[in-house]
């Protein structure tokens, strides 16, 4: 939950503190890094999910 807050909160000062182009570029590269990682996660995770069981 805090995490999720955090996040909020730094969208919302990057849309308040840069012009709508810049925010968009922001948001967009911090976005495509979250997949990134999330994907990443879930390909280490199943395959020891798969040999714990």
């Amino acid at each position: 939950m805090i995490f999720i807050r955090f996040l909020k909160k730094l969208f919302i000062s990057i849309w308040k503190d840069c012009t709508p182009w810049q925010a968009a570029l922001i948001i967009s590269i911090m976005l495509l890094i979250l997949i990134t990682l999330i994907i990443s996660f879930v390909q280490v995770i199943v395959p020891f999910t798969y040999i714990a069981v």
